[in-house]
């Protein structure tokens, strides 16, 4: 199982701050496709090429980008680019 934390804007577009995808050995992309096949139709938009991606916080781009391979076990942290404040 993969652990999803959602930051920001990436909440508001799954209603949630937290996902679980039972694959794993997935790579960001495809985890990525598959986060957007979930998302309710009636949800703002995730802008995937927008955001951050950390794997276990470290940030994706310092490993093999979309390419890199997501463990079991393994939590992801999606970032918005614009993002922070108060609830």
């Amino acid at each position: 199982m993969i652990h999803v934390k959602l930051v920001g804007g990436a909440k508001k577009s799954f209603l949630t701050d937290n996902i679980s995808v039972d694959d794993a050995n997935i790579s960001i992309k495809e985890l990525l496709d598959l986060l957007l096949e979930l998302k309710p139709d009636t949800t703002p938009e995730l802008d995937i090429h927008n955001i951050l991606v950390a794997v276990n916080g470290i940030d994706s781009s310092a490993m093999d980008g979309g390419s890199t391979i997501i463990q079991k076990n393994d939590h992801v942290s999606i970032i918005p680019l614009i993002h922070g404040g108060n609830n």
